[in-house]
């Protein structure tokens, strides 16, 4: 496949960034994160896989939270550097399929516009991940977009195929319906956490 048209591929991103092409950039922190984090705090490990342009970085380290950040294309990284100022160290430039995190696990992974860049043949694989990556009673968080899309990406998922997706390795303790979601995703977000539900060291390698 073409790169300019394979969301797979950094280039794919970079592109939109260098272009300043970027719907679903939300030039912010959504009111569901906060939300979160005033009932949920530090300490713990706190990863953000296809972290884009990071702004949700901050208030996971105010919130007391050790804070990784990942992104496989440059332009994304580049643009995360300028956001952040002095917590762009907590940024990686790298694929979070392949990366070595290192021994530890995470307490929370945060979760809003990666799954669905991903076309449905790569879910799987980002479950399988995600629970590799989880410490035991870990939680997986964020905005997940659900729906239909006649042009993807992005990917939406559908209600059953949620549930076949993780029920494996995760288990849905929240879902709420997301209020200030851009237009782009408009009535189609959800904010959801899930909490893994065994300690399976092989799963995702």
């Amino acid at each position: 496949m073409n790169q300019a048209v394979d969301s797979t591929h950094p280039d794919f991103w970079s592109s939109r960034y260098d272009t300043g092409k970027m719907p679903w950039d939300f030039g912010g922190v959504p009111a569901a994160v906060k939300s979160f984090l005033s009932r949920s705090s530090g300490p713990g490990r706190v990863l953000i896989p296809g972290c884009g342009s990071g702004y949700e970085v901050q208030p996971f380290h105010d919130a007391g939270y050790d804070v990784t950040a990942i992104d496989f294309s440059p332009a994304a990284v580049a643009r995360a550097t300028r956001v952040l100022g002095d917590l762009a160290k907590r940024v990686m430039l790298g694929n979070f399929f392949t990366r070595d995190f290192g021994p530890h696990r995470f307490d929370l992974i945060y979760e809003r516009t990666f799954l669905c860049s991903l076309p449905p043949s790569r879910w799987p694989e980002y479950v399988s991940r995600m629970a590799a990556l989880l410490s035991p009673g870990g939680r997986l968080v964020g905005i997940f977009l659900y729906g239909q899309e006649r042009e993807p990406p992005p990917y939406p998922l559908r209600d059953n195929q949620a549930e076949q997706l993780f029920q494996t390795h995760l288990r849905l303790v929240r879902s709420d319906l997301v209020t200030d979601s851009l237009p782009l995703f408009r009535g189609m977000e959800r904010w959801q956490e899930w909490i893994k539900q065994r300690d399976d060291a092989a799963c995702g390698g």
